[in-house]
């Protein structure tokens, strides 16, 4: 079977386990590297892919520039590593190889960096409490920039929210098909709270208009907010408040993380909260209770001291 089929039919595995399009998509682009390689080398048929091919692989891609001719980082490696790893671990549990050529093949070591343009908290209040709220967007942006900080979320899970993903009465917000198609619920905080109940109430019925939707965001015509929107209003209130640093929605997540670890969290609280794939080294503690989780976001968010 040709390699472009056996793609297909693993992208619909994919698709069947739930993943997300865009990772989907990310293991197409990743595994297409690998078929270009394979080709270079006239390699043709999966039987003939080796652990020394997959290894000769690894060092090619180390190698490679970005599509924006940059150096790829470990982190993109490693990303492509696993869609090989992913792909040839399906191809042996389907039946189309007899052992799995990338079992033994390791990742590349990632350096322990410290996120870039983390606001300091008081640059954080400064850029919330700068936004003007009189206005139907002001105020909308204002809730997103609360439950941004509040909660650590990804833009895509911000998008992805729903008016029923809120739970008010408790302070939760449910996160669905987050990273890794997983689920989870994060503690709002009061002030977050706060603002989606008056957006909820008074600010989304003039978005919506005569439309039908569920989205919790919104944008000035009714429609679901876009990716773009979220990171344009992000860094357009950074520079209404005079904020030099480069900021992005996952620059508030750092933001957030970090706070709490300043102010003490348990580091395996933050990794409830971010949604973080377990560690080998967290593995063997129990998994904390969302009572547990709410009663820690609200002793060490720097929001619920104000």
């Amino acid at each position: 079977m040709k390699l472009d089929e056996l793609l297909h039919r693993f992208q619909g595995d994919l698709q069947i386990r739930n993943y997300s399009a865009r990772t989907v998509s990310d293991y197409g682009y990743n595994l297409g590297l690998l078929f270009r390689f394979l080709d270079q080398r006239q390699i043709s048929d999966i039987q003939s892919v080796t652990p020394a091919t997959l290894a000769e692989f690894q060092r090619w891609v180390y190698y490679q520039p970005t599509k924006q001719g940059t150096p790829r980082g470990v982190v993109n490696q490693n990303g492509i590593l696993a869609a090989v790893k992913s792909f040839c671990h399906f191809l042996k549990t389907e039946g189309y190889l007899a052992r799995d050529p990338a079992e033994g093949i390791e990742y590349a070591r990632e350096p322990h960096s410290l996120p870039r343009n983390v606001l300091t908290p008081q640059e954080a209040k400064r850029i919330i409490e700068s936004v003007d709220t009189t206005t139907v967007l002001g105020y909308r942006d204002r809730t997103i920039l609360e439950v941004l900080y509040a909660t650590g979320i990804r833009n895509e899970e911000l998008r992805n929210l729903t008016t029923a993903d809120v739970n008010l009465e408790e302070g939760l917000l449910r996160v669905n098909h987050g990273k890794g198609a997983k689920d989870r619920v994060t503690p709002l905080g009061q002030i977050a709270s706060r603002f989606l109940e008056t957006y909820l109430n008074g600010i989304r019925p003039q978005l919506l208009g005569q439309r039908h939707s569920d989205r919790l965001f919104l944008s000035y015509r009714g429609n679901p907010i876009d990716a773009h929107s979220v990171g344009d209003l992000v860094k357009r209130h950074a520079g209404l408040a005079r904020v030099k640093k480069h900021v992005t929605p996952h620059v508030w997540r750092h933001t957030c993380a970090t706070h709490l670890v300043q102010n003490n969290a348990n580091l395996r609280h933050v990794q409830d909260l971010l949604g973080h794939g377990s560690l080998a080294t967290t593995e063997r503690y129990l998994r904390l209770t969302i009572t547990d989780l709410k009663e820690a976001h609200a002793r060490f968010h720097p929001r619920e001291k104000a």
